[in-house]
């Protein structure tokens, strides 16, 4: 087992603001300073101070709540993140997250790649991370809080140096293990201030003397007994957000944090293998006003570039209250990804032509406004008249039958029979006299009868239906009803 853990120092700092190292800023809970930014530091400001000290000793310093809320959602979201490295992935609270390598490294060739992912995308996003790498949970979790390289713990196929671990285990302040406050105080008393100092000492004797709390730690810092955690699962929503310090003041700045959430939105959805049919953002405003706006989407395939474009357009309809200090996007709405059986030489590319046609009808709905766009859609029902249903475009579960899938819509037995590309909107009546029938001249009956005959719940209606040629040369389709034995236009071929 190889366990990875990345722990976030200013975690609280880093849910609140995307800038903090250079602002003035500190976090406080009940009139005391709980954690301050590099720049605070530098001014004074240090975490257990008064917040009357603190203004005192720094008149710009900028003061807010922290938010444990927010702090939760960010660890989520980095877990969430995590997620696509590897299955077996837990959280730490506060600011940790755990994750088990064994498997990743088959997938990512060596830890050294795997190692310069994490870290690349860490300082992309401007924050500060420490790693652990252990044999067990307990272990990478003490050890992320020294700082460690892991190049000093593993070889290059990934395989822990266990001397090197051990020593950098034996060199743990006693203070970092999960024990109660008073275990703690009395084993520094006695003059163990490391974790190789206690190890130095009988296991039996530690148990009598503190309790089955210390042996069960050490046995699980070793791997002597099971540390089973429970593991993340990815939420059924999708949550994230993106926090702005001093606001932004126009559309095009939110370009690119719009960018960075569908980004984060499109890894969900290959987590959860399925396709989002709603975007629902919501804008927060320097003066605590909030302001929320959504789109609905009809597309097969999610394509980030597509959506920005369409964000974009939707957001030229907008007034910005405000400068923004922060953007939150919201999805709630999902359907399992379509499986498409294709041919292996498909020069028509139906399933490009359905998506581009998709990403056309959201942007007409952005520019007529909802409920102006329809469509034809395909119901079960025995009667001709009644196949076809004219919806709402935007709805998704109306749309997953398309129009071009219309000849494929039919029972077996049906497959090979003719059906006209026009239908009358009611039937027209035709003309039976003895010399034929007449509608605008002369038909001739070529094939039939086809007999309809259904609706016995409702009205029944039995039909047979013919193809004829009217004296013009056009083909009709015509039939006969059995019930009242009179003759009806229904339709034309193309």
């Amino acid at each position: 087992m190889l366990w990875l853990c990345l722990r976030l120092p200013a975690l609280p700092l880093d849910a609140i603001s995307a800038s903090h190292s250079t602002a003035l800023l500190a976090l406080t809970h009940k009139h005391r300073i709980v954690m301050t930014s590099s720049a605070a530091q530098h001014a004074g400001i240090n975490a257990g101070m008064s917040v009357a000290t603190a203004t005192s000793l720094c008149s710009a310093l900028e003061l807010r709540p922290r938010d444990l809320q927010r702090e939760q959602q960010y660890l989520n979201n980095i877990a969430l993140w995590a997620y696509r490295f590897s299955g077996d992935v837990c959280l730490c609270p506060p600011n940790a997250v755990l994750l088990e390598l064994s498997a990743s490294l088959r997938l990512f060739k060596n830890l050294a790649r795997l190692y310069r992912k994490f870290i690349s995308a860490f300082r992309r996003r401007g924050l500060g991370i420490k790693l652990g790498l252990a044999h067990t949970p307990l272990a990478a979790e003490l050890l992320s809080y020294q700082s460690l390289n892991p190049a000093t713990l593993v070889n290059a196929a990934g395989q822990l140096q266990q001397k090197a671990l051990q020593a950098a285990l034996q060199k743990l302040p006693v203070h970092l293990l999960p024990l109660p406050p008073k275990t703690l105080s009395t084993l520094q008393e006695m003059g163990m201030h490391t974790l190789g100092s206690i190890q130095a000492l009988p296991r039996a004797a530690l148990e009598r003397r503190f309790g089955k709390d210390i042996a069960i730690v050490l046995a699980k810092l070793q791997g002597e007994q099971m540390d089973i955690r429970p593991k993340f699962i990815p939420p059924d929503t999708f949550n994230g957000q993106r926090h702005f310090d001093g606001g932004l003041h126009s559309k095009q700045q939110l370009r690119f944090p719009i960018s960075a959430l569908l980004s984060d939105l499109e890894h969900y959805l290959r987590l959860r293998q399925c396709l989002n049919r709603n975007l629902e953002w919501e804008f927060h405003y320097l003066d605590g006003s909030r302001e929320a706006w959504s789109l609905e989407l009809s597309h097969r395939h999610f394509d980030r570039r597509s959506l920005i474009d369409l964000v974009m357009l939707r957001l030229e309809k907008l007034n910005l209250q405000g400068a923004v200090e922060s953007l939150s996007l919201y999805c709630e709405k999902f359907i399992s990804n379509e499986q498409h059986n294709e041919q292996l030489f498909d020069s028509a590319s139906n399933s490009k032509q359905q998506e581009k046609a998709a990403q056309v009808l959201d942007k007409l709905r952005l520019r007529l406004g909802p409920h102006r766009c329809h469509q034809f859609n395909l119901q079960d029902a025995h009667l001709p008249e009644l196949n076809w249903v004219l919806r709402d475009a935007h709805s998704p579960s109306h749309s997953k039958v398309p129009l071009s899938s219309a000849t494929q819509y039919s029972t077996p037995q049906t497959n090979n029979l003719l059906r006209p590309n026009w239908l009358c909107h009611p039937p027209e009546l035709i003309s039976a006299t003895a010399e034929g029938l007449f509608w605008q001249g002369e038909l001739h009956l070529l094939q039939g009868p086809e007999r309809f005959d259904g609706q016995w719940w409702q009205q029944r209606q039995t039909r047979d239906y013919y193809i004829a040629r009217h004296q013009h040369g056009a083909l009709c389709w015509v039939f006969k009803d059995c019930l009242n034995r009179r003759w009806y236009l229904h339709g034309f071929f193309g």
